[in-house]
């Protein structure tokens, strides 16, 4: 361990270590940060794009739920779906959409037009109900 080859090869090893960590450490910090701009909710994308669009409000164990959401399927309605139990950004995008959430009962759908709400419908219990809400929005 006295070899001076050695420990100079020592030395030259730590060095190389050391710059290649002052590079990697603002590399991952850019990296995540990008990470985080792309993985922001596609549904906050859609509402800050001014995009138009239908917004289906669920939760667990909800048959409520499950059954309008096989009535939006069987009529082919196109909607994006936002899961209260399971969506962390839920109350940002209530928020966003100038919504209280305190009053969005399950199944709620809300009509977005240019990313601003335009008319929603909450606690959704019969296909008559969910039928006389789209007929305004064909």
């Amino acid at each position: 361990m006295n070899d001076p080859e050695f420990k100079q090869l020592v030395h030259k090893a730590l060095f190389a270590i050391s710059v290649a960590l002052i590079f990697a450490i603002p590399l991952i910090f850019i990296f995540i940060n990008r990470l985080d701009n792309d993985t922001e909710n596609e549904l906050l994308k859609s509402i800050k794009n001014k995009e138009t669009l239908i917004l289906y409000i669920t939760e667990d164990n909800c048959s409520k739920c499950n059954t309008i959401k096989k009535e939006l399927n069987n009529k082919n309605i196109e909607y994006k779906e936002l899961n209260k139990n399971k969506e962390i950004d839920y109350n940002k995008i209530i928020s966003t959409l100038e919504l209280d959430s305190s009053n969005m009962y399950s199944p709620a759908i809300i009509y977005i037009e240019n990313g601003e709400v335009i008319s929603y419908i909450v606690d959704v219990n019969s296909k008559e109900r969910l039928d006389d809400y789209l007929e305004n929005y064909k």
